[in-house]
């Protein structure tokens, strides 16, 4: 999904979040932003997604913060809020009537705990209630029978995942496979909240399959731009499930294959636009 020129404000408030969750000041404030209107003059090319513009927008943010990795703490917050309810999230899918959707409905619904839109940085959630919500809400669009279908009968699976936290509420579809081989392959380096190895290691995600690096810092998911190791990886798994609008947004660039599923929780109007769901819908979607 290439980024388009109303992305600009939701980009600057994120950087006001950056700033904000670094514990800068007004002073702090008003340099990130026009370093980071500067920048975006700089570095703005309509053929980019939006994972791709923002990455270099927080690694400047970041420095002039003087924090690498200013969303440490919320990461580490969520993940330990979220595994308190790990034994409650399998009880769910343990007694369900179809474990398998119920596991992907609280994958999805991890995905709320997202910072990489607008400026959220101050924003709570009560996990528990957020389960609730999405055990019943609408999936559209919804391709679940053909990701049950490639689930079943797939050797090798990659999982990209997301967001840190979110991470544990995958650990409930990740114990759904059954592969020969399991990977999870988390951010190549910090960038506002997603998780990066070892936020997935510290949610416990070396339980279920191997942990790898994307090799890149950004939002997202560009092939090209990760390591060797990610790039075979995607190329010979049977099946690819992509978790996250920023995975979205960068492998909805390439070809349709069948083989690669997005599962995330539609949060832009660009993103309503170009799959015909609604903002606060969860989307399953065959690519």
């Amino acid at each position: 999904m290439k980024i388009q020129e109303d992305c600009r404000p939701c980009l600057l408030c994120q950087m006001e979040g950056t700033v904000r969750i670094a514990g800068g000041d007004d002073e702090t404030l008003q340099k990130v932003l026009l370093a980071a209107e500067e920048e975006l003059e700089r570095i703005w090319d309509l053929e980019l997604t939006p994972p791709e513009i923002s990455a270099s927008l927080y690694e400047m943010a970041g420095a002039m913060c003087g924090s690498a990795d200013p969303w440490l703490p919320k990461k580490i917050q969520y993940t330990r809020e979220a595994l308190k309810l790990l034994p409650e999230l399998f009880a769910a899918v343990e007694n369900a009537v179809d474990p398998f959707e119920t596991a992907v409905r609280i994958s999805i619904a991890g995905n709320v705990i997202d910072f990489g839109v607008g400026n959220r940085s101050e924003e709570t959630f009560d996990l528990g209630s957020v389960i609730g919500e999405h055990l019943e809400k609408k999936i559209s669009p919804n391709d679940l029978s053909s990701l049950r279908g490639a689930a079943s009968c797939a050797g090798n699976i990659l999982f990209i995942g997301d967001n840190a936290g979110e991470t544990v509420f995958d650990r409930v579809l990740l114990s759904q496979l059954k592969p020969k081989r399991l990977v999870y392959a988390a951010r190549g380096g910090p960038v506002i909240n997603d998780a990066t190895v070892k936020d997935a290691l510290l949610a416990g995600i070396g339980l279920h399959g191997e942990v790898v690096s994307t090799g890149a810092a950004i939002p997202g998911a560009v092939p090209e731009k990760c390591s060797r190791e990610f790039q075979d990886l995607f190329r010979e798994a049977d099946l690819i499930i992509a978790k996250g609008q920023g995975n979205f947004e960068t492998l909805s660039e390439l070809p349709q294959t069948g083989r690669l599923f997005f599962l995330f929780v539609i949060k832009c109007s660009l993103s309503s636009r170009q799959i015909g769901g609604e903002i606060g819908n969860m989307a399953v979607m065959k690519w």
